[in-house]
């Protein structure tokens, strides 16, 4: 198993470019294009020089781009209180735990989420999943 590393650190986001690099090479759709940025406030100051720690990422076909930092201009942006974000940050995606999301009413009160969510690629889960493991 890897080792932890900080959500949004600048190892964090080194990770997320590698496994997303990989997996839109795999399974990313010629045309298709989204992008996507996550701001965290309330951040710990050494993330960012400020309270926000923020990334983003660009998926055009089978090519992905990942950087730190905020994109004013992308098709989905979330902004969510980091210490909040961190239970949801570390929890694997089981078909169960999905299930059981999408039973549940939108929490409001978790953050903000701008744009549609379901441009999102399928295999953003694996994503998500493959950081849940390593985020400390």
């Amino acid at each position: 198993m890897s080792e932890k590393v900080e959500f949004v650190s600048a190892a964090w986001i080194g990770h997320a470019r590698q496994i997303l690099e990989e997996l839109t090479a795999e399974h990313g759709e010629a045309g298709k294009r989204v992008t996507v940025s996550e701001a965290f406030t309330n951040a710990p100051t050494h993330l960012a020089g400020g309270d926000v720690a923020a990334w983003h990422f660009v998926i055009d076909g089978k090519t992905a781009q990942v950087a730190a930092g905020e994109m004013s201009d992308a098709d989905i942006v979330i902004r969510a209180d980091y210490e909040a974000s961190l239970p949801g940050a570390r929890l694997v995606y089981t078909p169960e735990i999905l299930a059981e999301l999408a039973e549940r009413p939108v929490d409001e009160s978790a953050g903000e989420i701008q744009g549609d969510m379901s441009q999102l690629p399928p295999y953003l889960s694996e994503l998500h999943n493959r950081l849940a493991v390593i985020t400390a």
